[in-house]
């Protein structure tokens, strides 16, 4: 166990006993064992804490964190400055991972010591990109390029090595309501000296209403002074490395399946994050939107 690297789990709760059973489940039954999961209770008012504690009971790798209702960022917060592991990921209260999940990432991070680890995401409605092999990337357009940063803004895509964000000083933004992850995220693949992907670790959404992002009751109403400042830090970060032009750049597909007749290209379909493209002979034929 000693030289497996311990890897964090922040999970920001809010009114989550629906759904934290089975993330629980999920992160107490990963192949790979060494791991802190860390819940920050953000001031929820049902049964969720009640739950935790009770898995806490019996896995002492789960820490409870409770908090005055502050929003999902200071909660985010919160649980990164708590963690002692040498990478941290982010994981929604209503989402889970595959058993395998954490193994390909401690697998990951000793082959690459990468600041940045980025996995496969399984979400209805949008077309992640899908990874072979485990590649590192360290140019600026090969780390958004490689990762489509530029169309993809979640931060629990990635585990990031718990010395870089305090190298970087990179928390989440406490005035963003909404669009935290953006900030965030894309902060660190233009921060980071080495992203690696990672094929088989799967983080599967549910898309809930109750979701923390999509709480309209927790979102801040119009813009503040303190929102503008955050980003105007933030374009003039992406401006500094060179990488603004790379992030607002179109997406290209994320997979393209083609049909052959003796080596002829007879149909080609382009995945995109939320449409598919039909060609046949090279011709567009038509564009099916998953909206």
């Amino acid at each position: 166990m000693t030289n497996q690297p311990l890897m964090s789990v922040v999970i920001p709760m809010y009114n989550a006993s629906a759904f934290i059973h089975k993330t629980l489940e999920q992160l107490t039954h990963q192949t790979y064992k060494n791991i802190e999961i860390i819940i920050v209770d953000d001031g929820g008012t049902d049964n969720s804490v009640d739950i935790v504690r009770q898995y806490a009971k019996h896995d002492k790798r789960i820490k409870l964190i409770k908090q005055k209702n502050a929003g999902v960022s200071v909660a985010s917060n919160t649980g990164i400055k708590a963690a002692t592991g040498k990478y941290v990921c982010i994981h929604d209260h209503d989402d889970f991972v595959n058993l395998e999940y954490f193994e390909k990432m401690a697998n990951a991070a000793k082959l690459t010591d990468a600041d940045v680890l980025c996995g496969e995401v399984n979400e209805p409605g949008w077309s992640f990109p899908e990874f072979k092999f485990i590649e590192i990337a360290t140019s600026m357009a090969d780390k958004i390029q490689m990762t489509h940063a530029n169309a993809f803004n979640c931060a629990w895509r990635y585990a990031y090595k718990t010395s870089f964000l305090k190298k970087t000083k990179l928390l989440f933004e406490l005035s963003v309501c909404g669009a935290q992850d953006v900030i965030f995220s894309k902060s660190a693949i233009v921060l980071a000296e080495r992203v690696a992907t990672v094929p088989g670790a799967v983080y599967t959404v549910r898309d809930q209403p109750t979701s923390l992002g999509k709480n309209k009751k927790r979102k801040a109403a119009g813009v503040s002074a303190e929102t503008a400042k955050a980003w105007r830090r933030y374009n003039e970060l992406i401006t500094k490395y060179g990488a603004k032009e790379l992030l607002n750049a179109p997406d290209k597909p994320t997979r393209i399946n083609t049909f052959k007749i003796f080596n002829r290209v007879i149909t080609r379909v382009e995945i995109f994050p939320r449409k598919k493209r039909f060609f046949i002979f090279g011709i567009n034929i038509g564009t099916k939107h998953m909206d």
